[in-house]
């Protein structure tokens, strides 16, 4: 198999998608570049600062060689002043940032969350071949990781990048030159030897610390699909407890859940001896940074070139410059993070892209028409897998009409109420529907908010809709007149409500709302033979204009449906 040179790295879609629209296109922007440019002056009046306290060792230090009192006293006043306003400049320049971080992540989260809930993505991601795991995640803690990461590990580079200019030049002044006599009959001579040492320090610890970190990225990545993969397991258990008590589940889940425990163990096991090594190496380094210094400046002062405070001076220069060049050292964790992020987000956003072709390929042949009836012509579907359910199927059903259909179990019954919503993408042949058709889905479990209860019944409308007494009298209507004092009481309904009620809730949106089309897909299966029937004669003698397609297997209902489509025929075989 081919790689596809065509497909953009998740590092450029984050970039394209997530990084440059921010700063250029949202209605942000400006404040943000605001934000920044107050950042970049703190970060500036911090080094500035720096640069102070580099000359200020030279003088204090030198008063301590001199036993200067009144310079002593003196240089602890300038100490003080430049340490405030170092202390000011670093609280500000985190508030700002931060101020920062929350714009871009609430304009990110809510952009994505736009392309999520748009295009039916999030209807669509079970349906992908898409090996993206965890969606929630990536659009809370991977966007919050992005924002956090970025901004975090570009004002530290920006301020190495300043450190690095504003003490090179004080470093390249102070190092003078280091001669090697009588090498081979010649004088070797290394001009600013300060200098050329600290790059190569610098450059051979950063070389180390890469070549010790390179798995770590990869590492993180996992680690965040195990944390969430964990995470998820135990909200499933918590939502469908009543089920696992009731079989006495409770010996296979904790298996499951210690399984994914382990090997979310297993591999964090391998993220902390990797990132030891990292610490050992780079504490190793930072120690012998501290002395490396005052050993390769020490010949300087025995040579009485340059006195103590000139010592602590290039010390705290070399300290600076070194810093700065060594800023891929101490940043490696971070920038192996940001890596394992840009990874997710960039299969998100390559989803999010599938997504709206995907809802194309299921809107491609359906039909609109000002007036007219719902008819399929040479209808077949399959499944993701390119298996085919049904082929050669046609139906005219007049606006009003109330269809039955039958088949058994697993034919595609389901999925035939999908091919007609534009919900499925594997499908051919021509629908042709009438324009601005207001329709609603009844399926087997229905939906319930956690929120009141009246937002519930009249999902996916606001609650403010529909008056107390309307949604009142329809829950006697359909048999819970105890739930009408519970209307604007918050709760997660679905945990406190029995199948049969929840049913009966998904019911009363009908009635409410009078859509011209409702599907119910085994809508009352939890309901007896004899409720299922007030309930579908009370809508029928209510809205007699509206279209009914029912899936069901009861011959009760029958009689109640005007047209009815056995799906046996059009099956496969095979």
């Amino acid at each position: 198999m081919t790689t596809q040179n065509n497909t953009p790295s998740a590092i450029r879609l984050v970039l394209r998608e997530m990084v440059f629209p921010f700063w250029t296109k949202s209605e942000k922007r400006g404040r943000a570049w605001f934000y920044l440019f107050l950042t970049f002056a703190f970060i500036g009046t911090n080094v500035y600062c720096l640069v102070l306290l580099n000359r200020w060792n030279q003088a204090f230090y030198d008063a301590l060689q001199n036993l200067d009192r009144v310079e002593f006293f003196k240089q602890l006043g300038i100490f003080f002043g430049v340490a405030f306003l170092y202390v000011i400049a670093t609280v500000y320049k985190f508030f700002v940032l931060q101020l920062l971080m929350l714009d871009w992540r609430n304009w990110l989260t809510e952009k994505n969350l736009d392309a999520w809930l748009s295009h039916k993505s999030y209807y669509f991601w079970q349906l992908s071949q898409n090996t993206a795991d965890n969606p929630d995640q990536r659009l809370s803690e991977d966007l919050r990781e992005l924002t956090e990461l970025v901004l975090n590990t570009g004002e530290k580079l920006f301020r190495e990048l300043i450190t690095f200019i504003s003490f090179i030049g004080i470093l390249w002044a102070l190092s003078g030159s280091f001669t090697l006599p009588h090498v081979g009959g010649y004088r070797l001579e290394f001009p600013h030897y300060l200098v050329w040492s600290c790059l190569l320090y610098a450059v051979i610890g950063t070389w180390i610390t890469h070549k010790i970190g390179r798995p770590l990225a990869n590492l993180n990545f996992l680690q965040q699909r195990l944390e969430a993969d964990f995470r998820y397991s135990l909200v499933r258990l918590r939502e469908n407890s009543e089920s696992v008590a009731a079989t006495r589940g409770e010996g296979i889940e904790n298996k499951n859940l210690k399984g994914r425990l382990s090997r979310l163990i297993h591999n964090y096991r391998d993220i902390i001896s990797k990132q030891k090594q990292i610490l050992l190496t780079s504490n190793t380094y930072g120690q012998i940074a501290y002395i490396f210094p005052f050993l390769v400046a020490a010949p300087r002062l025995f040579a009485k070139e340059i006195s103590l405070g000139q010592l602590f001076q290039i010390s705290s220069a070399f300290g600076q410059v070194q810093g700065s060049v060594s800023v891929f050292v101490t940043l490696y964790p971070e920038l192996a993070r940001l890596k394992s992020v840009a990874d997710r987000l960039g299969g998100l956003l390559q989803f999010l892209e599938e997504a709206r072709h995907t809802e194309a390929l299921a809107r491609k042949n359906i039909l609109f028409e000002k007036r007219g009836d719902i008819c399929l012509k040479e209808i077949s579907f399959a499944t993701p897998e390119q298996k085919i359910l049904v082929q050669h199927l046609n139906l005219a059903l007049p606006l009003g009409s109330r269809l039955l259909i039958r088949a058994p179990s697993g034919s595609g019954k389901s999925t035939l109420l999908r091919t007609l919503q534009a919900m499925w993408p594997y499908h051919g042949g021509q629908i042709l529907l009438p324009e601005n058709l207001r329709t609603l889905f009844l399926p087997q479990l229905p939906y319930l908010l956690t929120g009141t209860l009246k937002s519930s019944l009249t999902y996916p409308l606001p609650a403010e809709a529909f008056p107390d007494e309307l949604v009142q009298k329809y829950l006697e209507v359909c048999q819970l007149p105890a739930l009408k004092l519970s209307l604007h009481i918050e709760d997660n309904w679905e945990q406190k409500l029995s199948p049969g009620e929840q049913q009966r809730i998904a019911f009363i949106r009908v009635l409410l709302q009078k859509p011209d089309l409702v599907f119910l897909d085994e809508a009352f299966s939890a309901l007896d033979d004899a409720t299922q029937t007030a309930l579908y004669r009370f809508l029928i003698d209510t809205n007699p204009q509206m279209t009914l397609i029912s899936v069901d297997h009861r011959e009760s209902l029958r009689p109640l449906h005007s047209v009815y489509l056995d799906l046996s025929p059009f099956l496969t075989k095979g």
